[in-house]
């Protein structure tokens, strides 16, 4: 119950999801956590209802935006009168660009994929990611079929805080760095998932506003303000769509849950 509450909230009921011994931290509320564990127990053991119990929950459906008074008595949120402010997970980043573009493939099961090259097989082999090829439709499944090598990390899922596959960790950092900016600027995935999500909406709309606006919408969901489209639409006209889906996919909006 903790570790899925940790889930959807970036932090736990217990702080320290290995730990709930003398060493750990105290739940910050014991009562819903008991509760949780038997609606959980009595109800079947059914992670989907209890994953609909929690986002359907007026905790959950709180917005994230502070005020003074709160700040003042519960600076870390604890009591959970907001909602946290958190980042995608990098395999959700990855997962999100490739359903704007139209490529993510659904397919379930079978072997996972590869996103490197192994250079010299046969003895001390190397994983090269930077030999592997963006355009490979075989990478373009969902992350959780990513092939991981425990000893080397992959680069752009690492800028993102992804896991080292080498430890265990209960909980993932949450950052922000100019290094993130520039692999979501610049790295060759985000490049030809953004080329590719401009040739979507050029197929959806006929003229740059009318694509402007569908790929506005698809990214977040929503149409853009009249200035936010004026300027978009400015910035696809002299840069061309492919760079302005590029910056879509770098705002704000798009990375953040809340």
């Amino acid at each position: 119950m903790n570790r899925v509450w940790q889930y959807h909230f970036g932090r736990g009921l217990v702080t320290t999801p290995n730990d709930f011994g003398r060493n750990g931290a105290l739940p910050s509320h014991p009562e819903l956590l008991d509760w949780l564990a038997s609606d959980f127990r009595d109800s079947g053991g059914s992670l989907k209802q209890l994953h609909r119990l929690i986002v359907t929950s007026a905790t959950y459906k709180q917005v994230s935006t502070s005020n003074a008074p709160g700040e003042k008595i519960d600076v870390d949120n604890a009591l959970l009168w907001r909602q946290n402010r958190r980042k995608l997970e990098a395999e959700a980043v990855r997962d999100s660009v490739l359903a704007m573009s139209g490529k993510l493939d659904l397919t379930m099961g079978g072997p996972g994929w590869q996103d490197f090259v192994i250079e010299h097989p046969e003895h001390s082999p190397h994983y090269e990611y930077d030999l592997a090829d963006p355009e490979d439709r075989k990478t373009w499944r969902r992350s959780i079929y990513r092939f991981i090598v425990r000893s080397q990390t992959q680069p752009w899922m690492t800028s993102l805080d992804c896991a080292d596959p080498s430890m265990r960790v209960d909980r993932r950092n949450e950052s922000l760095s100019a290094l993130q900016a520039l692999a979501l600027l610049n790295d060759g995935f985000m490049v030809t998932q953004s080329r590719h999500f401009a040739e979507r909406v050029e197929g959806e709309a006929p003229d740059v506003a009318g694509q402007v606006e569908r790929a506005y919408r698809l990214a977040f969901g929503h149409a853009p303000s009249a200035a936010d489209h004026e300027h978009l639409t400015a910035f696809a006209q002299a840069n061309g769509l492919p760079n302005l889906c590029r910056v879509l996919l770098n705002l704000n909006e798009f990375i953040f849950v809340d």
